[in-house]
């Protein structure tokens, strides 16, 4: 996509009109949102215990890392913003039930988060630089590489690796970077205590109860295996990820299938052109933004668009892996 076709669209008054009023942020839609997530994860949780059959625990290992993404995906709404109208609200509740649960802050991923959106497949762009000391991001790849990536994620092999990456946006690894600068030191230091409270608290619950062997089973192995292959899938298909030597501005949309918005772009994640050209509108609406923009010959023109990401034709995946 070229930066002067951007420039079109973001001009266009009428388009700009209809945009603000999709960029309202709706409390009541945000806490549902969170919500059916949250269900969705103890319904998973309940019948895998209740019925007990290892099927079902698979199933749900599967489902719950689903689910685990769709809360990362509303941590990066958080990030600008968009969750909740109060800036406390949407930082302590989501941080509450979204990004602490997976491990990370809003205020940690934001910073990067910020600059990628900025500095967008640049040399200046946190995202490319992290990923491209790590050869996992670096695509395409052949199809016994790929397949090799896929296996060594749900296995967690790549535990330490994935650990290394987002040390940066857990509290902790936020509060050992920034304690020492005074503009940055009281909120680090705040989101590392609520961070350990929290988890201390569901820790000892769950020693309490006698059910932490199931806590290992059911959240943490979906978290360092199959939420580690889905956010993967996810993040090199939205932008050409890990790879200095060849970068450009280059966003990505793809239609997808209803599998594929459940495990890889939950949550209208899919719809990454219409977020980065408008970052204000909330997942619920990028929808809604999408068709407006398509209405733009600009974008039309100019949008990498795709029908899915893992089908046969016109996908995601013929850009990233090669024979």
């Amino acid at each position: 996509m070229s930066p002067n076709n951007l420039f079109a669209i973001l001009e266009d008054r009428s388009v700009i009109e209809d945009i603000r009023e999709l960029s309202r942020v709706d409390n009541c839609k945000s806490a549902c949102v969170i919500a059916q997530q949250w269900l969705v994860i103890a319904a998973a949780i309940a019948a895998s215990v209740f019925i007990d059959r290892w099927y079902l625990y698979l199933a749900a290992i599967v489902v719950i890392a689903a689910k685990q993404h769709a809360l990362a995906v509303i941590v990066h709404d958080a990030t600008h913003y968009r969750v909740f109208k109060s800036r406390f609200v949407n930082e302590y509740v989501g941080n509450l039930f979204c990004a602490f649960p997976i491990f990370i802050s809003i205020q940690g991923y934001r910073g990067d988060h910020q600059l990628h959106h900025l500095w967008t497949n640049t040399r200046e762009d946190p995202y490319l630089h992290m990923f491209d000391k790590d050869k996992a991001w670096q695509w395409p790849k052949t199809t016994g590489q790929a397949l090799w990536q896929i296996l060594t994620d749900v296995t967690g092999v790549n535990i330490l690796r994935n650990l290394k990456l987002i040390r940066r946006w857990a509290p902790i690894g936020q509060w050992l970077m920034h304690n020492r600068n005074p503009q940055l030191n009281r909120r680090v230091t705040a989101d590392a205590l609520y961070y350990l409270a929290l988890w201390a608290t569901i820790l000892s619950i769950l020693t309490l109860l006698g059910t932490l062997k199931m806590f290992l089973l059911l959240w943490m192995l979906p978290a360092f295996t199959f939420y580690v292959l889905f956010s993967r899938l996810r993040w090199i298909s939205e932008h050409p990820y890990g790879n200095l030597t060849e970068i450009g501005f280059k966003i990505r949309h793809v239609e997808s299938t209803s599998l594929e918005r459940f495990f890889i772009a939950p949550l209208n994640v899919n719809y990454h052109i219409a977020h980065h050209l408008f970052p204000a509108v909330p997942l619920y609406n990028l929808p809604y933004a999408h068709h407006r923009l398509l209405q733009h010959s600009a974008y039309c023109e100019a949008a990498d668009r795709y029908r899915s990401y893992l089908g046969t034709t016109d996908s995601i995946r013929a850009e990233l892996i090669v024979n």
